[in-house]
């Protein structure tokens, strides 16, 4: 390594002679990239070097830089040669380059870093974002551990973690010359062709420092199950994980939804899907709808529930804060009649009011500022028939103002007559 790097106490990047070393904050570390693959860093300070485990993606996909339109400089000087005679030679100094920022350089060692490995195992690791350290250790002293890798990444990426850079047991083991279904066996799961196929379907690039475990304990429930539905989905991204380890969205997806999640390329790092379905369930609960959508056959389906649904929540908090914001100037917890438990009970709170117009289609929670006037109150009629109820101050005393049932229709006679009865009664005491 040259003396100015070496000298330079900025973080940087570098990679020379088979070597990336790079400087960040109070850390100076050196990964050799093959032949044997080696990592160690250092405190600033010490002359120790310690052998450590690289926590980031050292293998990415290489792309390379388009071209810039127009002719490149070759292009140009054949198209004017015949020209030159004509013009006089005229010496420009050499342009300097601006120095490569911090992203640029630690870029470009990557780069290099990745063209310093096997091609085989470089292709086999950039899918991967996390942990693959533990798989390079594997490929290097189990070389045709290569093939595995590259024909069930998962299933590779798993026995790599399991064992953790063990140079004798890799040499000892030579899980490369395993059938895979054994390899499952050796880790624990059924050692079947429908585990391995299921197995290979998981996206390297879905798994993350954060999941990978927890994508272990889900193998290991759906592998046990007689009927799981990873069986039917093409590839298992992340947003798939995530609908299948959840409880909630497992149990409301057909296998149509499943597949849609699965050839989406936004779930393979984010899931984001499982959130829409468990928000519409949620949204649902809250509104109190009697109709309720708890299963989504299709994706397309879920949008038109969540889109619906939203619009009305938004109604609802809206129509709440209004109704709050009213209460604020005066009292509903003070009914001037009270009730009967169980039959005809009285609204006390802004988000009872809102609640009642939700779950009986009226514009009810639109009364907050009349009642906060003392000269209008809203009651639940819950027998003998589901209806909302408004008693208004007169000179004589207190009236029904409405009675409807659902969705603004006339309530029954009988319903009427009872809460008449009721009215009167109240009243003359």
């Amino acid at each position: 390594m040259s003396t100015t790097t070496a000298n330079n106490t900025e973080n940087s990047y570098l990679f020379e002679n088979g070597c990336l070393h790079f400087r960040k904050n109070s850390i100076e570390a050196k990964i050799y990239a093959w032949d044997p693959p080696k990592a160690e860093f250092r405190s600033r300070g010490s002359r120790e070097w310690e052998p450590y485990i690289p926590d980031f993606q050292l293998v990415r996909p290489y792309r390379k830089k388009k071209r810039k339109s127009g002719l490149t400089p070759k292009e140009k000087d054949a198209g004017q040669q015949v020209f030159d005679f004509f013009q006089q030679t005229v010496e420009t100094p050499p342009v300097k380059k601006a120095p490569l920022t911090l992203n640029e350089q630690r870029r470009k060692a990557l780069d290099r870093f990745r063209f310093a490995l096997p091609k085989d195992v470089a292709k086999a690791l950039e899918p991967f974002r996390v942990r693959q350290w533990m798989m390079m250790q594997m490929m290097y002293h189990d070389p045709d551990s290569v093939d595995l890798a590259l024909s069930n990444p998962a299933l590779a990426f798993f026995l790599a973690q399991k064992l953790n850079g063990d140079t004798g047991m890799i040499r000892s083991l030579k899980c490369s010359s395993m059938r895979q279904r054994d390899i499952l066996a050796l880790l624990g799961y059924p050692a079947t062709r429908a585990a391995v196929k299921l197995v290979s379907k998981i996206q390297p690039a879905s798994i993350t420092t954060d999941n990978w475990r927890l994508i272990v304990d889900m193998l290991n429930t759906e592998l046990k199950k007689d009927k799981t539905a990873l069986a039917h989905v093409s590839r298992i991204n992340l947003g798939v994980m995530e609908i299948v380890v959840d409880p909630v969205a497992s149990s409301a997806v057909g296998s149509k939804l499943l597949e849609a999640v699965a050839n989406d390329h936004r779930e393979k790092y984010r899931g984001r899907v499982v959130h829409m379905i468990k928000s519409a369930l949620e949204m649902q609960d809250d509104l109190q709808l009697d109709r309720k959508v708890s299963f989504f056959h299709d994706l397309q389906r879920l949008y038109d529930v969540h889109e619906r649904t939203t619009s009305r929540y938004k109604r609802r908090v809206r129509q709440l804060n209004d109704a709050e914001l009213a209460a604020m100037s005066g009292t509903f917890d003070s009914p001037p009649l009270p009730g009967i438990p169980g039959q005809i009970e009285p609204l006390t709170c802004p988000r009872e009011l809102v609640d009642e117009g939700e779950i009986q289609g009226n514009c009810v929670a639109s009364y907050a500022k009349k009642m906060v006037t003392g000269k209008l109150y809203v009651y639940r009629v819950l027998s003998p028939e589901r209806s909302t109820l408004s008693i208004v101050k007169k000179k004589q005393g207190w009236e029904i103002g409405e009675l409807e049932a659902k969705y603004n229709t006339a309530a029954s006679k009988e319903t009427e007559a009872s809460v008449k009865t009721w009215l009167r009664s109240q009243q003359a005491k």
